[in-house]
């Protein structure tokens, strides 16, 4: 990060490799659902398709996609992450839900991908099963520069993303 820090992709204050960094290495585990959501999300901005089909169940991993998660991840500029709720999937469950709102640029338009997304343990560990996507609402819908920005900063979608 060319010496200056800053924040994880996944939107933790601490920065990339003291954070999603050190479960990607290997060297710590996604200990809640919420944390392999977050982890997950900074591998597809990395485009580490290696982590990304490590961490799906064993039984919905989509092996066969491999080239085209890859393509996909490298084609799009990752712009935030958003963690809307959690429902269990904490240290002591054995399954979890988090809903969540992952922003990106693809082609030129801004985009929002809006997952409730279903996560177990197998063999101890979190990984993710699948995802429902919730009623379609203003993901779809063009901002105005004057509306909040998607990436859920707070300000004035022209004062932030709009010109990413």
């Amino acid at each position: 990060m060319n010496g200056i820090e800053q924040n994880c992709y996944c939107g933790k204050t601490l920065d990339y490799p003291h954070c999603c960094g050190l479960i990607h290495s290997g060297k710590s585990v996604a200990i809640t659902a919420e944390d392999l959501m977050r982890s997950r999300y900074s591998a597809f901005v990395q485009a580490n398709v290696d982590y990304i089909l490590a961490t799906y169940a064993s039984e919905t991993r989509p092996v066969e996609e491999r080239d085209d998660i890859l393509k996909w991840t490298q084609s799009v500029d990752w712009l935030g992450l958003e963690i809307l709720k959690t429902e269990k999937g904490e240290v002591n469950d054995s399954e979890g839900w988090v809903e969540f709102k992952a922003s990106f640029k693809e082609e030129g338009q801004k985009r929002i991908m809006h997952e409730r997304s279903l996560f177990e343990k197998e063999n101890g560990c979190w990984v993710y099963v699948s995802g429902e996507y919730p009623k379609k609402e203003a993901e779809n819908k063009l901002l105005n520069r004057n509306d909040l920005c998607f990436c859920g900063s707070g300000k004035k979608f022209k004062k932030c993303c709009f010109n990413k």
